[in-house]
């Protein structure tokens, strides 16, 4: 009791509020997206190429949002930007319920992509703000830990849901976003500090400018992190496909298996890793991250059974976990204290891009050259891309832990 107690103390209640909220959001989340499809397809009696286009409009959304305006939490604070988010989600899950035309839906689903990617720079950058730089891989890892947690129960409880009324899932989302709100208006305070405020204003973090000259580092190394979330895409969009051509019996319990075998592990390994190497350089964790998601893309592309699935799976997980913790630790101390919201929007496009363009890409590849080929593509990918990854990240450190160059002229800070 006494070490939970001490446990709590470290990260604090506002760390333990996010830890809680994305417990729970993550829940909701899998409880809807996995089955919206399935609903939209039966109540607007319209194709699946148009109903997933109409889902779409959400990462659309939140790509504009972070392209545009996602220097706004470094403005306006963390604190109201997340409220602003939770609310705009609120409003249009609530809509959901009484919409009766595929086109209002779409409006509101657009909305909600506005709203919801709005969260996420304003969160971690939050992270940055009130966590040293000593701990902030562990309280990473307890949020990816809650969401592996949300991301497992949250489809058995949907799967039910749904076919009692479709209204409910809907509704407990609402649920889930208004108590969030109020345990953030409540619980966590707002931690921008005043100068990076005032300095937000006088500089170039207003709403829609960020130099992509002077942030060049910060661009590539987004750019270096797109193929990780492509193949990420790939679990909700082609592998399945790919499973019922390779393995047709079964294949849907198969994917099912693979999924919920992913995410317990996950739980169960996401902070023993995360302990393990959150004082370790950077570089070398990335890239052993890269290069086990090469691997387990390898491991899809030529597994015949479920064994060999399962352990490309798990060496998935293992790699996610890797590089996820250092990418996200790696934003939270380059970004200057003004701009720590823009610099988490900014990288967060990687997943908009992927989101985007990964199940169309991984659909062309499967369909014209077949599963192995489109996963060795990717395995390729992630084997450039980790290696360009590892020598940024080195020269930034070796540049004093700067992602700006240092003056020709003055030596580079110890970090």
């Amino acid at each position: 009791m006494n070490r939970l107690f001490h446990t709590y103390k470290l990260y604090g209640t506002a760390v333990w509020v996010r830890v809680v909220g994305t417990l729970l959001t993550k829940i909701a989340q899998f409880m809807m997206y996995p089955f919206l499809v399935l609903y939209m397809t039966e109540k607007f009696d319209s194709s699946v190429a148009v109903i997933t286009a109409v889902i779409g409009l959400e990462s659309v959304a939140g790509f504009a949002i972070n392209l545009f305006f996602g220097g706004l939490s470094d403005r306006i604070g963390r604190k109201p930007t997340m409220m602003l988010s939770l609310a705009v989600q609120s409003i249009c899950l609530t809509a959901f319920v009484f919409v009766d035309s595929l086109w209002a839906f779409a409006l509101f689903i657009t909305l909600m992509g506005a709203g919801s990617y709005m969260f996420f720079p304003a969160a971690d950058a939050q992270i940055a703000d009130m966590v040293p730089e000593e701990n902030r891989a562990k309280v990473y890892g307890m949020l990816g830990t809650a969401a592996s947690i949300g991301i497992a129960a949250g489809p058995m409880i949907g799967l039910f849901a749904f076919r009692t009324n479709p209204s409910l899932v809907f509704m407990f989302f609402v649920f889930v976003s208004l108590l969030y709100l109020l345990l953030v208006w409540w619980k966590i305070p707002e931690t921008l500090p005043e100068q990076a405020r005032a300095k937000a204003k006088k500089k170039e973090t207003h709403f829609f400018k960020i130099s992509v000259r002077k942030h060049k580092q910060l661009f590539l190394f987004t750019l270096l992190t797109v193929p990780t979330s492509l193949l990420a895409c790939q679990n909700w969009s082609t592998f399945p496909l790919f499973l019922q051509v390779r393995i047709p019996d079964n294949y849907e319990w198969i994917y099912s298996s693979l999924l919920s075998i992913g995410s317990i592990a996950s739980i169960v390994l996401q902070m023993w890793i995360a302990s393990l190497v959150e004082n370790k350089k950077s570089h070398r964790i990335v890239l052993i991250g890269y290069m086990l998601a090469m691997l387990s893309a390898l491991g899809y592309a030529f597994s015949l059974s479920f064994g060999p699935l399962v352990a490309s799976r798990i060496v998935a997980v293992i790699g996610g976990i890797l590089y996820g913790i250092h990418l996200e630790k790696s934003i939270s101390v380059w970004a200057p204290e003004e701009m720590r919201g823009r610099y988490f929007s900014i990288f967060g496009l990687h997943w908009r891009v992927s989101e985007a363009i990964g199940p169309f890409l991984g659909g062309v590849l499967l369909s014209s050259f077949g599963g192995a080929a489109m996963f060795a593509v990717f395995a390729v990918l992630l084997l450039v891309a980790g290696v360009f990854q590892s020598r940024l990240l080195a020269r930034i450190d070796r540049n004093g832990g700067s992602i700006q160059p240092q003056p020709a002229s003055a030596p580079a800070t110890p970090k």
